[in-house]
């Protein structure tokens, strides 16, 4: 009976070899396909080029050259600061005000636009016909009046347009004089 056993053994390791050959036999190989219509590939050609070296003739040997020197540092001056314009009270139970007819100033950078009024009424809103922006310069052509405290100038803004405008409430201007 153990070669009956043995026998058995061998049918199926012989029988498994062969069913691993035929399976193996069935796995196809990888492939190599071709694009049947191929992209040409530039063909980059490389040529020599020859060129002459030609030096120009110096006139001046280079040690006569003159070495070039280092700019001299510019000098700060100081700028004008708004707040060294002078004061006065142009009108009375009014602010005071650095700004005079003729002057340009601009809008503060702090405190949002100026609103530009078709009157001196700081009460209503529907008089705002324009805003100038922070930054903006403003000619000073008409006033001062006194508004609730508040000195109002007549101003005119660069597209033409004109109205009033508070330069301060005596703690907080918004317009400032520029540079004369």
């Amino acid at each position: 009976m153990r070669n009956k056993g043995k026998k058995t053994v061998v049918y199926l390791l012989v029988f498994t070899l062969i069913l691993l050959s035929v399976i193996a036999c069935r796995i196809e190989a990888p492939r190599l396909v071709l694009n049947e219509d191929p992209t040409p590939v530039p063909t980059k050609i490389i040529t020599k080029v020859i060129t002459k070296i030609v030096v120009p003739p110096t006139s001046t040997p280079l040690a006569a050259s003159p070495l070039p020197t280092k700019p001299a540092e510019p000098t700060l001056t100081p700028t004008w600061n708004p707040l060294d314009a002078p004061i006065y009270y142009p009108l009375p139970d009014c602010v005071a005000s650095r700004l005079y007819i003729g002057d340009s100033a601009f809008v503060s950078l702090v405190g949002g636009p100026n609103a530009i009024r078709t009157d001196i009424n700081l009460r209503t809103d529907t008089n705002i016909i324009a805003y100038a922006e922070p930054g903006e310069i403003l000619e000073i052509i008409g006033g001062p009046q006194c508004s609730d405290g508040y000195i109002m100038w007549f101003v005119e803004m660069k597209d033409g347009l004109r109205g009033f405008t508070p330069e301060g409430d005596g703690n907080n201007y918004w317009l400032w004089p520029v540079a004369p």
